[in-house]
């Protein structure tokens, strides 16, 4: 029997390549499509790359005499063409994995195969972690050369370049030898920006191994294949043993699924197209020769939507029926290897719109739709729409349960009227409004991304941290608890699974419960009462949270036994992208002791260096603070560079003000400076902003008028961090004082200063407003030989009553001033110094 397919429309699809235009059914989505093109080997035109899939078919089906003469072929590859472009029909391609290795219970190497799978796997792990790091931090080197403008030579010199010092040694913590960082140096000064090894994403383990447990396996031998089961999620627990094989489970025969909800259900079920398509399916997998496996996808789905159970005698008396109707159809094909089977297969779920023919329970009635725009929304499956009609249950109030009214007009708690006490405005309500289609959470539609961030800093008062945050919770800053939130959520996004739907019986409820309402039991109920009809023995395909423990996985072995199921295949889910370890805040502090090799005598000295560990928090300024502006011209542009500082003189902040410049430039600016005084202040040390970002080269840039260490640069943030690592830090490398530096970044060489500075008033240093008059006038700050050496004065120095300088020291019994010799305490003439 003929079915007419979808129909085809233009879209833009994202590949690999870029943004492409093709040609597919309308209803598909855009991951459906892509499963399809990556089947069928097309690019832009779908439909074309299936009617040349169906027509190899045929030829191969035609080369082993299937059809009695050309007609029956031509009507063949017709009717494979429409069945596969009607969602109907999915096929699979061969694909041979790696070998699996078959082991029991019984044997003498049981236990060493489990554990030489479990070894392998960490090694895996371990190998691909490790290797991931090492790349990252080599390519760290590599970047720390491409970041640094200046002489090439000193760029790629770790002596040089403290960016590329720091990146090196991170590099050595990674595992990197001395000899693959030399290497990863060279490769970046010939211009190459990446570390490539060829690294893949982690594949999801694959079945390596089917554990025949033996009838009554002992308690040592289950325990050990669950816990290796739990560890790897490589292992079929062969629960019947000798009737799983690998060619199943690796997908290495042709396969075929058919979904059953394309067939509609109960009275309306089309027995005549099902069972033409079942045939269709024979042919098409007979042709390609050997064993093969024919599946049926979506039955959780298709008992729903009849107002049948999953959980029920009914339910599974249906399913029966459905998989003798297959049986029945490949009687009449003696031609047939194989036939019919309970199979995991993602690559064929996806081709029919993720309708699995692994015969799992259904997820629930909330699925997620693309829109036209290829949004992702959250509606009512189509499984749940006939469910209900069949049960004669009117479908507003299932809307209104499960997926919420969509509106936080009068929502209770948290609406309309409470966000507006807030600050809300109609602007921030319609942007609300407008995301909470395409949440699912409250928290995903009043979050930062969804409101404007001006309103959320002028308004709400959050900061830049905050704004960059996106795990920031909008809701509990504006003091929503927790129990005003649940109240919300439901009303607006519908039950979460938490409460029991109202408007159904219990008989009625349970023809909707999800897979993780269900649990595992009612699974292996329906495997075990299908098992008699299939040709291949069923795999309990079981997923475990990432976090559960060895003992839920030999649980689930102990239940899978009783159920009498013919196998089962545990694994666990992967973590979370955001997943984090959450250790306790360390109270005590960490002592680090310094031991010497051989005994220490009584009276050496001990070093003892305490380390104290802190969380990184925000060290706020004074409210009166204290710091200096310099202003200065850089290229003919106008910069104000202001300062704030801690009351140990420690740099806390910076402002950035530029005159006659354009808006943006100016605010981008401003923000800059934000971003560096919120890294000061969370402990980000001054010097790793002084080597990021001096002789960064943009301009304005050129001669440097108005500071008197600074005389060129290269950029406006090179001259700022010039300025303050000479001022701050005492980097007087960075100084070009004598005028020869050019915009290059380039010096003629270390400029002679003066020592023999004359006095200065105090008050050329010292604020009076700061100080509010308590400082003298009559304070003089006399010159330092070294203070342009870097090196500190020494505080119990005095100061030389013959020069000035704060350089007298004690030598045995006399006090010598280090700078002009002269002995304090007679102003005679030091000879021997």
């Amino acid at each position: 029997m003929r079915t007419e397919p979808a129909r085809i429309e233009r879209r833009l699809l994202e590949r690999a390549t870029g943004v492409v235009e093709i040609l597919a059914p309308q209803t598909w989505t855009d991951a459906q499509v892509e499963a399809w093109l990556d089947w069928a080997g097309g690019d832009t035109d779908l439909p074309a790359a299936i009617f040349a899939k169906a027509d190899a078919i045929a030829a191969n089906a035609d080369a082993r005499e299937l059809f009695a003469d050309s007609v029956a072929r031509a009507g063949f590859r017709r009717d494979l063409s429409v069945a596969l472009l009607s969602g109907k029909l999915a096929l699979g391609e061969v694909s041979p994995g790696s070998i699996v290795q078959d082991t029991s219970a019984g044997s003498a190497d049981f236990m060493t195969t489990l554990s030489d799978l479990r070894r392998s796997r960490r090694r895996h792990l371990a190998s691909h972690a490790g290797t991931a790091e090492l790349v990252r931090r080599l390519e760290a080197v590599m970047d720390a050369i491409a970041r640094c403008e200046g002489d090439p030579v000193a760029c790629a010199d770790p002596q040089a370049n403290m960016g590329l010092a720091r990146a090196a040694e991170a590099a050595r913590g990674a595992g990197a030898t001395d000899a693959m960082i030399v290497d990863a140096i060279a490769l970046a000064v010939a211009g190459e920006h990446t570390w490539d090894v060829g690294l893949e994403p982690e594949p999801a383990p694959d079945v390596a191994l089917i554990a025949a447990l033996t009838d009554g396996p002992s308690p040592v031998a289950k325990q050990a294949l669950a816990l290796c089961a739990w560890d790897t999620g490589q292992v079929v627990a062969d629960l019947a043993p000798g009737q799983v094989t690998a060619p199943i489970l690796k997908g290495s025969i042709p396969r075929a699924v058919i979904s059953l909800m394309a067939f509609g259900n109960g009275k309306d079920f089309n027995d005549e197209g099902f069972d033409s398509t079942v045939g269709l399916a024979a042919a098409a997998l007979a042709a390609q020769g050997g064993p093969v496996a024919i599946g049926l996808a979506g039955l959780a789905d298709w008992l729903m939507a009849q107002g049948l159970a999953y959980d029920s005698s009914e339910g599974r008396q249906a399913a029966r029926q459905i998989f003798l109707r297959v049986r029945s159809v490949l009687g009449r094909l003696p031609q047939l290897d194989g036939g019919l089977a309970i199979f995991d297969d993602e690559e064929l779920a996806l081709c029919l719109g993720g309708a699995s023919p692994d015969a799992t329970p259904s997820p629930g009635p909330v699925t997620v739709a693309q829109t036209a725009d290829g949004e992702i929304t959250r509606v009512l499956s189509e499984a749940a729409l006939q469910g209900l009609a069949a049960l004669d249950v009117d479908a507003t109030a299932a809307r209104a349960h499960w997926l919420g009214t969509q509106s936080l007009a009068d929502a209770p708690e948290i609406n309309h009227a409470t966000l507006q006490a807030k600050g809300f405005t109609e602007h921030e309500l319609a942007a609300v409004e407008a995301a909470l289609p395409f949440a699912t959470r409250l928290s995903d539609a009043i979050s930062i991304q969804s409101v404007d961030p001006g309103f959320l800093t002028d308004v709400l008062g959050l900061d830049q941290t905050a704004l960059t945050n996106p795990q920031f919770d909008l809701l509990a800053h504006m003091g929503f608890g927790e129990a005003d939130i649940v109240a919300a959520e439901a009303y607006v996004l519908g039950d979460q699974g938490d409460r029991e739907p109202e408007f159904l019986n219990p008989s009625q409820r349970a023809v909707f419960l999800s897979a993780d309402a269900l649990g595992s039991d009612p699974y292996f109920a329906m495997l075990a009462a299908l098992q008699p009809i299939l040709d291949f023995p069923a795999v309990a395909q079981i997923e475990l949270e990432h976090d559960a423990a060895p003992a839920d996985a030999l649980a689930m072995l102990d239940a899978a036994i009783e159920a009498k199921v013919a196998a089962l295949h545990l694994r666990r889910l992967a973590p979370p992208a955001d997943f984090a370890l959450e250790l306790p805040k360390i109270a005590d502090p960490v002592i680090r002791r310094t031991v010497d090799p051989e005994p220490a005598s009584p009276t050496a000295e001990r070093i003892v260096e305490r380390i104290i560990e802190r969380e990184p928090t925000r060290r706020k300024l004074p409210d009166r603070r204290k710091g200096y502006i310099q202003k200065a011209a850089v290229g003919g542009h106008k910069v104000y560079l202001h300062t704030g500082e801690y009351d140990d003189g420690e740099l806390g902040e910076i402002f950035i003000d530029m005159h006659k410049e354009g808006a943006a430039f100016r605010s981008l600016m401003n923000n800059f400076a934000i971003g560096i005084s919120i890294g000061l202040q969370y402990g980000v040390p001054l010097e790793e902003f002084v080597d990021a970002f001096v002789f960064t080269r943009f301009e304005p840039a050129g001669p440097v008028t108005g500071n008197d260490s600074v005389k060129s640069s290269t950029s406006i943030l090179d001259y700022i961090f010039r300025e303050l690592g000479i001022s701050y830090l005492g980097r007087d490398e960075l100084a070009n004082a004598d005028g020869e530096l050019n915009a290059d970044g380039l010096g003629g060489g270390k400029g002679q200063v003066s020592a023999a500075e004359e006095p200065q008033l105090a008050s050329k240093f010292i604020s009076r407003g700061f100080s509010r008059g308590s400082a003298p006038d009559n304070l003089l700050f006399l010159p330092v030989a070294a203070h342009r050496t870097g090196v500190l004065s020494r505080i119990e120095a005095d100061v030389c009553a013959s020069c000035g300088d704060v350089a007298v020291v004690r030598k045995g019994a006399s006090l010598i001033c280090e700078t002009c010799g002269v002995r304090a305490s007679t102003g005679v003439e030091d000879l021997t110094g």
